[in-house]
């Protein structure tokens, strides 16, 4: 009986004959995917992730049965991963595209306020997700400008920066912050001026910044004085918004683009096989680099990605070795309950005539243990994912929201909601909701799911899954405008944020920000129980549209707080915006604090409460307000 690998090695003999007989017609494609490469590679750089793929006849003649012994191989060499990126660079003229692109967020986390600070809004109930801020019960720990600092706020009396660190020198971007008792956690990137060359036979086609993503983790018993007592650091980009934290483990997810045009013009003979072999350190057991070997990358064989994705899982308080499972794919969104963790990728179709032919959205769940992460299943639904609050546990089913077709200018577009069993099956869908729009928001409560779609008019879905194998639309309500952002209030009513929208013939434009309050009382009959506009004009912005984590919620102290900005002449009225909210009088502006100001640094990026104070964070100061008569009571410069 063979083995796995020498199954696998097979494939690829007789794959490599199919190849020669197929070369003149190969380097004709290849000519085409240059050129393409050579218009497309500064916009792929920054917001895609872009591949090409052919699968080898031998492979498309086997038996399914046959595939599934080759499910989630190990790559095992370098000969073995020439092969299969020389694969996934080849086309047969329809064009597939990864996007890496995070639109307008949705959904805000379940997160419990506790009476005396602020939490970082959460998606799920006990899993932390990093921010520019957090909070405890004494202190404020901050990301601004590449320095990480450590305000007192046990009273507005005493309130002062007591600590900061600078990351310039080591050209380190802090991008989010983890705080457990006397320990913090900082996830961010470094970037050096050497660059890795792309090139092809004729010409080098891009240079692209040699990256590296790392975790440092500090002592924080003293907050007066920081010290670094552990770091991680990765070869590859750290994919924003994609790290979590239970209990007192993180994980987090890191892209490495692997060049595959450079392996496509060159021969085997001509390349290094280390210089594709992923790199990191781990501190806690050495300083030196390592590699991530051949025999410990895992082929995802159906993923059109040309990237490492790289998933860490540490123990903020252990010295044991960061568990790092590689594979050979990519992520865009991640949704993690407290057993599991579920990275989605959506991919688009395309044909010579760049139409779209197909949309799906590729996943893979991973168990997650004490600090471990174990590879559990793979699937894909129809459709594309808005973003993370697409997605959502309940015991052991999963549910996500889709949209197919062009999403750019809604033509030809429905909606779709998949329940997925444990092993990422398909048991139940709604397919063809509110044909002609997207989806800009999801929330999903316990049996029901809330969803906004939106092209004219902005519905509001109530969809029941307590039939997990048969979803059942139970109502709709509309109005103008749509919501990107869905916060439940309580179990039968749920704040929407987003725009209000004015039609001017057959288009429609934003015409502000507002908040509304659905009802969904009565499951079949969902009302809006109340709406604000929300700022001074149509022009008024806010950081909430695209970031959950800009806001706080209280129910218990009956206020939402956010950032906006609006144009005022040449300058800037940056303020945060606190409304009081109850069931009875619905929304009331209790009022505003900030600067007016052309300075950028003086925007507000976050507001925050400990004890009876507001403190809102600029780049350059902190302000200090007392919570009932908003009246600023101190200005810190940081």
């Amino acid at each position: 009986m063979k083995t796995d690998k020498q199954f696998i090695d097979e494939i690829y003999k007789k794959y490599d004959e199919y190849q020669k007989e197929e070369k003149i017609k190969r380097q004709k494609v290849m000519k085409k995917i240059i050129n393409m490469a050579a218009v497309f590679v500064v916009a792929i750089s920054s917001v895609v992730v872009f591949s090409q793929k052919k699968t080898p006849k031998v492979l498309q003649e086997m038996k399914k049965e046959e595939i599934a012994k080759i499910d989630l191989e190990t790559v095992g060499n370098f000969e073995n991963f020439y092969n299969i990126i020389k694969s996934k660079n080849s086309t047969n003229g329809e064009t597939k595209y990864s996007f890496n692109l995070q639109e307008s967020i949705t959904d805000v986390a379940k997160s419990d306020m506790l009476e005396t600070r602020s939490n970082t809004n959460i998606q799920v109930e006990n899993v932390d997700e990093g921010d520019i801020v957090k909070t405890d019960d004494k202190y404020i720990y901050y990301l601004s400008k590449q320095r990480l600092i450590i305000i007192n706020a046990e009273s507005a009396e005493t309130s002062e920066k007591i600590a900061e660190i600078n990351f310039e020198k080591e050209n380190f971007y802090p991008m989010e912050i983890y705080v457990q008792n006397n320990k913090l956690a900082l996830i961010g990137s470094v970037s050096y001026n050497e660059t890795v060359k792309m090139s092809t036979e004729t010409r080098d086609i891009s240079e692209a910044p040699n990256s590296k993503t790392g975790i440092i983790i500090y002592d924080i018993t003293d907050r007066s004085n920081p010290k670094e007592i552990r770091n991680v650091m990765l070869e590859g980009t750290y994919i924003t918004s994609m790290s979590r934290m239970i209990d007192e483990n993180i994980y987090f997810a890191v892209s490495k683009n692997i060049y595959g045009y450079d392996i496509s013009c060159k021969s085997i003979e001509e390349l290094n096989e280390n210089d594709y072999m992923p790199k990191y350190i781990d501190t806690a057991i050495s300083n030196e680099e390592k590699c991530i070997s051949y025999d410990k990358i895992y082929n995802l064989d159906e993923t059109e990605d040309l990237n490492y994705l790289i998933l860490v899982g540490i123990n903020i308080n252990g010295n044991n070795e960061a568990d790092i499972q590689t594979f050979l794919g990519a992520g865009t969104y991640l949704y993690s309950s407290e057993r599991n963790m579920y990275i989605a990728t959506n991919e688009a179709e395309y044909d010579e005539n760049y139409k779209v032919i197909n949309t799906k959205t590729k996943l893979m769940k991973f168990e997650l243990n004490n600090g471990k992460i174990i590879y559990k299943a793979k699937g894909e639904v129809e459709g594309r994912v808005n973003n993370q609050f697409s997605m959502d546990e309940n015991g052991d089913n999963f549910r996500i929201a889709t949209t197919i077709g062009e999403i750019w200018s809604n033509q030809n577009t429905s909606n779709n909601l998949y329940v997925l069993n444990d092993k990422l099956e398909e048991i139940g869908k709604i397919e063809g909701l509110a044909e002609g729009e997207k989806i800009y928001s999801v929330r999903y409560m316990g049996s029901k799911a809330y969803v906004v779609t939106f092209k004219q008019t902005d519905p509001f879905w109530v969809i029941d899954l307590s039939d997990a194998t048969n979803p059942q639309i139970l109502g709709e309500v509309q109005l103008p405008g749509y919501s990107v952002y869905l916060h439940p209030y309580d179990e039968k009513h749920i704040i929407g944020f987003g725009y209000d929208t004015k039609e001017n013939g057959t288009r429609v434009t934003n015409n502000g920000l507002k908040l509304v309050m659905f009802d969904v009382s009565d499951f079949t009959n969902p009302q809006v129980l109340f709406q604000i506009a929300v700022g001074d004009s149509k022009y008024t912005y806010s950081e909430l549209l695209y970031n959950h984590k800009s806001a706080i919620f209280s129910k218990e102290k009956g206020i939402m707080a956010f950032p906006i900005n609006s144009s005022s002449g040449l300058k800037t009225n940056s303020r945060a915006v606190i409304y009081k909210i109850d069931l009875e009088n619905g929304f009331s502006l209790q009022g505003e604090i900030g600067t007016i100001s052309n300075n950028y640094e003086e925007e507000v990026k976050r507001i925050v409460f400990i004890n009876d104070n507001y403190y809102t964070l600029s780049c350059s100061q902190v302000r200090v307000a007392d919570m009932d008569s908003l009246n600023v009571l101190k200005v810190i410069d940081i």
